[in-house]
């Protein structure tokens, strides 16, 4: 009632209380169209996925898998040249402090570009696993990976248990995805993530005959679960030995789809680098190199502290980041807000700047 009465009410001091009940009804209305969008999920919070999609995990019908990696490692089916598995890349990287660094289920407009970003200013590569329906969407995206010299790998195209399909529609979710990143890239992807890591006799059969090698992981943050920077970082740090001071490389497994995960990147890699790891690529594993996969080692900002910053970027809410970031142009100002109310037409104003 208060911020109400303050509208119509200058007093002596004329234009400074003005000001002042300009700023409180703004907030005001800012939470009520707030609230009005949150049932449509219009709105990113550390809860919701980036791409605004969700894919059906089915984690129970992992447990039924056909044949376990490790039933696989041993079948001669499975012994083709760098097949990246987690015993191979356990053995490959478990007395060294390499990490390769890898994305999956992207891209997306409102986060992979800042990710791209930080790579590029720490002198960072990556392996991109990007699905085909994402590929589809976002083609510039793909090609801005792949120019910036990051590996761009196959996630099969609608991100299904590759184990459960048919051989005709497994041999789709591939063969889809790896001619769609070639007719952008100009490069066949070499490279197989699938989905939650499921695979049978099939799966590998199929990947070997399209070219590609497969490879998993072995640090999973859990970014996909907890959406937290805190817990990425803490999970990481476990996970790669720095807490207990066993420390040891691997194949660390994140996501260009949450915002979470873009703020916890520096961090990430700050922390990374205090420990004296090293990003470097699959391809030079098997070799004695100590060698960046870049070409400068990545930057440790040492005075670099773990904030949780706000984007408004990242909200996707085109209400926030008008408001919250005036520089950019828009329509919208406090006195149109004013004006709007006190025509009784206030939401209808706010919906038609919103876009």
């Amino acid at each position: 009632m208060y911020i109400m009465t303050c509208i119509y009410f200058v007093d002596s001091r004329g234009m400074r209380t003005k000001l002042i009940a300009i700023c409180k009804y703004a907030c005001l209305v800012l939470f009520m169209f707030t609230a009005l969008q949150l049932p449509a999920s219009n709105l990113m919070s550390k809860d919701t996925e980036a791409v605004s999609e969700y894919y059906e995990a089915d984690r129970n019908a992992l447990a039924k898998q056909l044949n376990p990696e490790e039933e696989l490692v041993n079948d001669t089916i499975s012994n083709f040249d760098n097949y990246y598995g987690r015993p191979q890349l356990v053995k490959m990287l478990s007395n060294t402090r390499q990490i390769v660094l890898t994305f999956d289920d992207g891209p997306h407009p409102r986060t992979t570009p800042k990710v791209l970003e930080i790579l590029r200013r720490r002198h960072v590569k990556a392996i991109f696993f990007v699905l085909g329906l994402q590929a589809a969407k976002y083609p510039a995206l793909v090609k801005q990976i792949h120019d910036e010299g990051h590996l761009i790998g196959n996630h099969s195209y609608g991100h299904k248990n590759l184990a459960q399909l048919s051989d005709e529609k497994l041999r789709e979710e591939l063969t889809r995805t790896s001619r769609l990143i070639e007719s952008i890239t100009g490069q066949k992807p070499v490279y197989l993530r699938p989905p939650y890591g499921a695979m049978n006799r099939k799966v590998i059969k199929v990947a070997q005959q399209e070219g590609m090698n497969i490879m998993l992981w072995t640090v999973d943050p859990k970014d996909w679960l907890q959406k937290n920077e805190a817990s990425i970082l803490h999970n990481t740090e476990r996970q790669l030995g720095m807490t207990s001071g066993k420390l040891h490389g691997g194949a660390l497994l994140l996501h260009d789809i949450y915002p979470s995960t873009v703020r916890a990147l520096e961090p990430l890699l700050d922390r990374l680098a205090a420990h004296e790891f090293r990003i470097t690529s699959i391809d030079n594993l098997n070799t004695d190199s100590n060698k960046f996969w870049a070409a400068a080692q990545p930057r440790i900002l040492r005075s670099a502290r773990f904030h949780h910053h706000f984007d408004p970027d990242l909200s996707g809410n085109n209400a926030l980041i008008s408001l919250l970031k005036p520089q950019q142009k828009n329509s919208r100002s406090a006195i149109a807000m004013l004006k709007a109310h006190k025509n009784g037409a206030l939401l209808a104003y706010l919906l038609n700047t919103a876009s």
